[in-house]
């Protein structure tokens, strides 16, 4: 009988165990998203720490939260596709360099969508309730 219960008591204790692994998988999920991809303490691009100046970017609005040289390479970008800047401002603004934009611009758009699926915002409700901040 002892068996029995020791059995019962370690199934228990490995279902506790993969219920905090869950856990705890859920808050990295939402830390990576949230932490890494949306800080807006650094530039979405490059990483770098961002000028405190409100005034800084105050020219053009851009999608993102960026840094004062990629802000500037990101108003070139946009304007070369549209088609009113025919050439580039610097000779290392070609092709491939469009293209990392488009790419990086991409990547960010499915991110975004990624943050709106319901599967992500169930993850987000559930962390929220494992946290305690749902009543």
């Amino acid at each position: 009988m002892g068996n029995i219960i020791e059995f019962g008591k370690k199934a228990q204790d490995l279902k506790s165990i993969r219920d905090e692994t869950v856990r705890q998988r859920k808050i990295d999920a939402l830390k990576k998203i949230f932490q890494c991809t949306r800080c807006l303490l650094k530039c979405a691009k490059c990483g770098a720490q961002m000028d405190m100046d409100p005034n800084s970017n105050a020219r053009t609005v851009a999608p993102y939260a960026f840094c004062r040289s990629c802000h500037e390479e990101y108003q070139e970008f946009k304007e070369r596709q549209a088609g009113t800047l025919l050439h580039p401002r610097y000779y290392w603004h070609n092709d491939s360099w469009m293209q990392v934009w488009e790419s990086w611009l991409e990547q960010q758009r499915c991110l975004d969508e990624y943050r709106q699926s319901k599967e992500f915002l169930q993850l987000l409700q559930e962390v929220e309730e494992l946290l305690g901040n749902n009543p």
